[in-house]
This record gives C-alpha cells, sequence and structure tokens, in this order.
C-alpha cells in the first residue's frame, strides 16, 4: 500500500531510544506517518510514546506526520483478522504458546508467506524451537534453527545482525535527554493525583447498590467470552464488550450479568480481597446496577465471543 518496511537493527529494547535519537533514523522518519506494531502491543505504545517525546524535545526541526500503534499488538490483530489481515506469517510469542497464527489460514499460505531463514543452513525456516541463542556473547538473542541443524555447531548460530557483521555500534549512541527537574517534579504531582483519583473511584464504586450485572474494567485486549466465564468462575448470561466511541476498538472493559445475586456478591467480594487476575492483570470489578430507564440488554444486543 506504498509504505515501507523500517526494521530498527536492534537487539534488546534499551537499544531504541538511541535508535531513535540517531539523526539517520530522524531523517527517514521525518515528515512520514510512522505506525508500530509490536507481539502484544505493550512495547510499541512505550516506543510510540517515546518518539513522541523525543519530537516535541528536539532542538531540530524533527516532526513526524504522525505517530500510531497497533493497539493490543499483532496477538490482538490476529484476532481481528482471522485469515491474517495484512501480516504476513506467524507472530512470535514469549510463552509456552510459542507462536501464533492466523485461525483460518491453512497451513499452505502459511509456507508462502516464510521469508526468515535457518541460521546455519540458510534454507527458509520460521519456527523458534531448541531455544537456540546467538553465539556471540555480547548478543545471546534467540535465533532460528531449523530441525536438521538442531545439533549443529553452536558457534555457527549467529543472528542477523551479528552476521552481517553489525559491531554494536547503537550502543554507543547516545539516548535522548527527555527529562528536567521542572518535568521531573510534574510527574511525581501527577502521580499523586492518580492516586487520589483513584481512591475516590473506589470509594464511589464501594456505595453502589449490588446488582446482578457487573463492571469489569482492565481486561487484556486479547480475551474472549470463555476466558471471562473462567476468571469469574460463574456462568455469564449477558455479556456486552465495551468499544470506544470514535474507534470503535475494544479499550478493556464490559458488563456482564451473572446468574444470580449471591453469585455477583462472591465475585465482587474475591475481586476486593484475594483479586481475580487473567495473566498478570488485576482485574477491576464493581457492581453495575441498571440506571433509571437504563434498557439492558442494550436494543440490538448481540453475544459476541469478542
Amino acid at each position: 500500500q506504498g509504505a515501507e518496511l523500517v526494521i530498527p537493527p536492534v537487539r534488546h529494547s534499551f537499544e531504541f531510544p538511541r535508535w531513535f535519537n540517531d539523526p539517520e533514523t530522524k531523517e527517514k522518519l521525518k515528515g512520514k506517518k510512522v505506525m508500530m506494531y509490536c507481539t502484544g502491543g505493550i512495547r510499541c505504545e512505550r516506543a510510540t510514546a517515546l518518539l513522541d517525546q523525543i519530537e516535541k524535545n528536539s532542538s531540530d526541526d524533527f516532526q513526524t506526520e504522525g505517530i500510531y500503534h497497533c493497539r493490543g499488538g499483532i496477538e490482538r490483530y490476529m484476532r481481528t483478522f482471522p485469515k491474517g489481515g495484512f501480516w504476513k506469517g506467524r507472530n512470535y510469542l514469549f510463552d509456552r504458546r510459542l507462536e501464533q497464527v492466523p485461525e483460518d489460514k491453512s497451513d499452505r499460505d502459511l509456507e508462502k508467506d516464510i521469508e526468515s531463514w535457518c541460521s546455519v543452513c540458510k534454507k527458509p525456516w520460521a519456527l523458534y524451537r531448541g531455544a537456540k541463542t546467538c553465539a556471540v556473547q555480547e548478543c545471546k538473542i534467540p535465533v532460528i534453527v531449523c530441525d536438521d541443524c538442531q545439533g549443529a555447531d553452536p558457534r555457527k548460530m549467529k543472528c542477523p545482525l551479528c552476521a552481517g557483521g553489525d559491531k554494536f555500534e547503537l550502543r554507543q549512541k547516545s539516548p535522548p535527554r527527555l527529562v528536567n527537574p521542572e518535568n521531573a517534579t510534574r510527574k511525581r504531582k501527577s502521580a499523586l493525583d492518580r492516586v487520589t483519583i483513584a481512591s475516590a473511584k473506589r470509594a464511589k464504586h464501594a456505595d453502589k447498590e449490588p446488582s446482578t450485572r457487573l463492571f469489569l474494567g482492565k481486561l487484556p485486549l486479547a480475551i474472549d467470552a470463555e476466558g471471562v466465564e473462567k476468571a469469574l468462575d460463574c456462568k455469564v448470561v449477558v455479556l456486552q464488550w465495551l468499544h470506544d466511541h470514535e474507534t470503535g476498538f475494544f479499550y478493556g472493559s464490559a458488563f456482564v450479568e451473572v446468574s444470580s445475586l449471591p453469585e455477583a456478591r462472591k465475585v465482587v467480594e474475591k475481586a476486593s480481597t484475594a483479586g481475580i487476575k487473567i495473566g498478570k492483570k488485576r482485574l477491576r470489578i464493581n457492581f453495575a446496577p441498571l440506571r433509571e430507564d437504563e434498557r439492558w440488554p442494550p436494543k440490538g444486543h448481540k453475544h459476541l465471543e469478542r
């Protein structure tokens, strides 16, 4: 579609600020719309915030035409577009799943997407297996090794950067200087304000009348109805995903109705004491009684798995 793919030559996240601050990078991004993506949406969200600050604090004329990121990362993108959309190949994951593939894409089509290769024999390969890492001691990032080369000499296993002769020059470059004492003081005050607001919100919800409808907040962006029921440990009768009014994207909140008031009390009690988590995220759960004249379920409501 006319967009240029830029692959940052970084091995670890701490190198990103140095790459962003490099004059060559700024020249490449200057005057362009910049869209970033990552596995689950966290690193690209932080990276866009960093680039935005670099742009605002730039002493030269560095300006982009807009900075964006793929909300929820490629993990959510694949859930949204089961055939893969514009994504090619597999999504490498950092947990026991190892990888994610589009649900409705055939193995044959996935094979056609392969653009990576075995670090030893160089044949096309797209699976990270065997926990192999780059032979260069200063690097040690994961490398792809095909089934036939799993027993090969580890010294032959090098990442594309090391194999291409990169000598870690990026680590010698200067990171951007973005924080001054005035900004740091403002940030500390802002943090205190957030704590005060959060306390006020908790007090507000504590007095709500118990109801079978509950509000769920801080849900993972990649979640489905089955995952919600499993976390709550009860039957969900109605589930309404909440979406941003402007973008239409799910932002991690939902209303659910459970089968009985005792079940609702049990869920809220557990959330406020032991806590209810999905992965590492602790959910925010409160009673959500119907407002006067509110229609529930909403008009035109349809049950969606995600």
